[in-house]
């Protein structure tokens, strides 16, 4: 009982969360200590991304099709205009979405209209995130030109496992696999140090390891939903904040004692 209340002790008192097993013999004959624990770093971004969206309403689907068409082609056309290429332009392709509310079944409400929408995202140079005032600029003067065209900004969800919040503009990393091997070894340590301060509340031994799992935190953690221009984004992490984008991997660890 007292070495119970020590561990449930340790629990409360302890980051990261933990389990202790000592399974049935036939299928797993060595007793386990487990814990997790979270490493994190931080990476100075080199990925910017204005997202935009082009959306028509009309009361027939196909008229609101030619008319977002119609804006496509303007915000392509002021897009190639303000000198940006390509490679640095992404659309969704068109989307179909009824409106006027309610649920849409057969013999049920009808909508009164459609909504017709393409996803752009604009790729920013990345020398511009070497300094604040000209980036801010220069997002300030394309949302103003796209607009004129036809887009309008969309927001998008960045959640606090990625910092931030709501933002029209999203940041990332192109290699994230340094950062993450950084993020594990803090995680392990950490893993570790929890370990064998309940093996040595327990007055036993850590005498290997049992089994090991590496989980990088990105789009689960930053809750991406599916159909937004965040998921469309080749990348893994996010963050609305031009001075960092966190890196977070998870480790689980099963360690054996005697």
């Amino acid at each position: 009982m007292k070495r119970l209340c020590l561990l449930l002790l340790f629990v409360l008192i302890c980051t990261g969360t933990l389990s202790f097993s000592a399974p049935q013999a036939q299928t797993n004959p060595k007793p386990t200590i487990s814990v997790n624990a979270e490493g994190k770093v931080s990476a100075k971004p080199d990925v910017a991304i204005v997202f935009m969206t082009v959306r028509s309403t009309s009361p027939l689907a196909a008229d609101a099709l030619d008319q977002n068409n119609k804006k496509v082609q303007d915000v392509k056309a002021r897009l190639t205009a303000l000198g940006y290429k390509d490679e640095q332009v992404k659309f969704s392709g068109n989307r179909f979405a009824p409106t006027g509310g309610g649920i849409y079944y057969p013999g049920g409400q009808r909508p009164t209209g459609f909504d017709v929408y393409n996803n752009v995202s604009v790729y920013l140079d990345p020398q511009l995130l070497n300094d604040v005032s000209q980036f801010n600029a220069r997002v300030s003067s394309l949302l103003d030109e796209l607009s004129k065209a036809g887009a309008s900004p969309t927001t998008t969800p960045i959640s606090s496992m990625s910092m931030g919040g709501s933002s029209v503009v999203a940041f990332s990393i192109k290699e994230p696999a340094p950062y993450e091997k950084q993020a594990s070894l803090e995680a392990l340590e950490k893993a570790r140090s929890l370990a064998d301060e309940i093996a040595r509340r327990m007055k036993v031994q850590i005498t290997g390891v049992e089994s090991t799992y590496v989980s990088p935190i990105g789009r689960s953690g930053a809750q991406v939903q599916a159909g937004t221009p965040l998921e469309e984004a080749p990348y893994e992490y996010f963050s609305s904040s031009i001075d960092e984008v966190p890196v977070r991997v998870r480790v689980d660890v099963h360690y054996t004692y005697k």
